[in-house]
């Protein structure tokens, strides 16, 4: 599964542009941290594996990116 911010890059890739790094990096941690704490809150959708909590399911759900 790949996170919107991953979608992103990959589409300005397709078209030959480039994000710089930092800002790519800084939108990568911004959308972790959503999804941890929607977790954390019980907001998130829920999934068939039970995690104790929004980091563990962040990184098995993301490859741990």
């Amino acid at each position: 599964m790949k996170t919107a911010v991953q979608w992103l890059k990959e589409q300005y890739i397709d078209r030959g542009e480039t994000i710089p790094s930092g800002v790519f990096q800084e939108a990568l941690e911004m959308e972790r941290v959503q999804i941890v704490e929607a977790h954390n809150r019980g907001i998130w959708p829920g999934t068939l594996v039970a995690y104790d909590d929004g980091e563990e399911y962040y990184a098995e759900t993301y490859n741990n990116i």
